[in-house]
């Protein structure tokens, strides 16, 4: 419970609380127009300076950084447990929270000493104390599975409890901020209700997992990773290509026999195999010029003059006895120079045939010089020969380890997508089995919403309804005709935290023991709701011990007409808060961060 907030400030409204209903009232001066907000009135301002002293973020965005404050010191008394203590913070030390030792041995907390002598107590500590004592939380996580990540958390669980109209709180129940994770009203209203919050927490893991494996695969097929990744239908058949191929480097080294003058025999016949070749040539023009010799002589005949002579005879032309004659001097010219060159072409045709036989004689010698080469060297080799092969497997072999790590690497990736699907059918499955045993919470708190819902509406019902998905439990409140972002919605809210706190109160030995609402909750809600929903609140807190604090504007609060029920006198806090230059809570006004 909180008993009261003071401050040092000059004007500031200190405030005391009760068990029961709190009313903190703001009025309207003379001088408000009915434009005039009541924002300057400082109704907001009070759950300010509540989450300022129970531990906080106070960065440069916070009302406690402004000029205005910041040098001020804020004070609360509370009860934690069955110890009343007082506890200061400051804007200007922030991450200190000040305790009189007697009050720190109180509730064993460990206080810090600097250096000039004062003592004081981390406010990460603080948060960890004020969770132990009203949510059951352990005193010091270390150690412990509380200290890992997706947890539950004082700050997230106290914030139900007093919710922000600045933060988005009253926009759906589960949510105490607009910008929560899904994971943390998960785990943290599971913490509170009974259900096994440790399932939204690994449900969450698994999604952290899963998008840090989503990441790592895309990176890898973009080449980020260079050459130690790839998938196994790639990898695979590489490595057998590889181990195929040292597998017979190692099969020739086995049957390797090495020539000390291997390669100058090699290069032997590699010479004769060239001068066979060459002379393979020559032979083949040798035949050619064989064959056009031969066809010369065939054609080679004198010039057939006595065809010509009968020629003459039967044209009936005489030739002269002189012509005759001459023409048988040519024709034994004729027949000389024809065997002449007959002679000739067959010199020609010898000479060729010789030479033919020669180049015959010296390939037949070369292709023996070079079998017995050959069969001098089959299965040996160079030492060079032999050398360059086990280098070659050593290089190869390199190169298949490397190969087989980004198989066992691509085999991991692959495994790990299938465990994660596994992993989250399996958890949706722990889930499922954790509601239908703990139907006992779940019971309890619907009763707890749907006795509110009796008590608010005679014509509406309403239900709890938490389903297990693969994304973690669902929480949600249905009430009959909602919808309308204003009216019954806001309604559902209230519900919903009145569970809460009565929830928190058995099970964890009166919980925090308040319930805070900003008026905003109430907006466009019908006033017999709103007058209904604080009688309630009323009625709930006090059957437990606890209080229920409301901020209301003093107008609202007469139409509501809630002397039937409620002692105003007792619930109204005083001073009551104005919206004038100095009734506000601070007793100042300025321009918040």
């Amino acid at each position: 419970m909180i008993l009261s907030l003071t401050s040092d400030l000059p004007g500031f409204k200190g405030l005391t609380f009760h068990e029961g209903l709190n009313v903190v009232l703001a009025d309207r001066t003379d001088a408000s127009t009915e434009r005039q907000t009541r924002n300057s009135a400082g109704k907001t301002s009070v759950i300010e300076v509540m989450h300022f002293l129970l531990g906080s973020a106070a960065g440069k965005s916070s009302i406690f950084q402004s000029p205005a404050l910041f040098a001020f010191t804020f004070h609360a008394r509370l009860r934690l447990g069955h110890h009343e203590i007082t506890v200061s913070r400051s804007g200007a030390d922030a991450n200190r929270i000040l305790l009189l030792e007697e009050d720190a041995a109180k509730i064993a907390a460990p206080l810090t000493r600097d250096k000039s002598g004062a003592v004081y107590l981390p406010v990460e500590r603080w948060r960890e104390i004020l969770g132990h004592y009203w949510f059951d939380l352990p005193r010091d996580p270390k150690g412990t599975e509380f200290e890992q990540s997706f947890v539950p958390g004082f700050r997230s669980l106290v914030s139900y409890f007093i919710r922000r109209n600045a933060g988005g709180a009253f926009a759906v129940p589960v949510r105490q901020h607009e910008k929560q994770n899904a994971y943390d009203w998960q785990v943290n209203l599971s913490y509170l209700i009974g259900l096994d919050w440790r399932i939204p927490r690994a449900i969450e893991q698994l999604k952290v997992s899963t998008a840090a494996l989503a990441d790592l695969r895309k990176a890898i097929k973009e080449g980020a990773f260079g050459k130690l990744f790839g998938s196994v239908g790639e990898i695979r058949p590489e490595i057998q290509r590889i181990e195929a191929r040292i597998e017979r480097l190692r099969a020739a080294i086995a049957a390797f026999e090495v020539a000390e003058n291997y390669r100058e025999r090699a290069a032997e016949a590699a010479t004769a195999r060239r001068r066979i070749q060459s002379l393979g040539f020559e032979r083949m023009r040798a035949l050619q010029t064989i064959a056009h010799l031969e066809a010369a002589v065939a054609e080679e005949r004198a010039p057939e003059y006595a065809a010509l002579e009968r020629l003459y005879r039967a044209a009936d032309v005489q030739l002269p006895g002189i012509v005759l004659a001459k023409m048988d001097d040519v024709a034994s010219f004729q027949r000389s120079v024809s065997e002449n060159r007959r002679v000739h072409l067959g010199g020609q045709i010898s000479e060729t045939r010789a030479g033919l036989a020669l180049v015959d004689a010296e390939m037949t010698a070369l292709d023996e010089s070079q079998g017995a080469i050959m069969a001098e060297i089959a299965g040996k080799g160079a030492l060079e020969d032999f050398t360059m092969m086990a280098e070659e497997i050593g290089t190869l072999g390199s190169e298949v380890e490397l190969l087989r790590e980004k198989l066992r690497n691509a085999e991991v990736l692959e495994g790990k997508k299938s465990l994660l699907l596994q992993e989250r059918a399996s958890l949706l499955q722990r889930l499922q089995a954790d509601h239908r045993e703990r139907g006992d919470a779940l019971r309890s708190a619907t009763l707890m919403i749907d006795r509110s819902i009796t008590e608010l509406y005679d014509d509406r019902y309403g239900n709890l309804i938490v389903e297990a998905t693969p994304k973690g439990p669902e929480f949600r409140i249905s009430i009959q005709g909602d919808g309308n972002r204003g009216g019954i919605d806001r309604m559902e809210i209230f519900c919903f935290d009145l569970m809460l706190y009565e929830t928190a109160a058995e099970r964890f030995n009166g919980g925090p023991g308040l319930l805070v609402h900003d008026s905003h909750l109430f907006d466009g809600v019908d006033p017999r709701q709103v007058r209904t929903a604080i009688a309630l609140g009323h009625r709930t807190t006090v059957s437990r011990g606890g209080q229920y604090i409301i901020a209301l504007n003093s107008e609202v609060l007469d139409v509501l007409d809630l002397g039937s029920e409620i002692d105003l006198d007792a619930a109204v806090l005083r001073p009551r808060l104005s919206d004038d230059e100095t009734g506000g809570l601070f007793g100042i006004r300025f321009d918040a961060r």
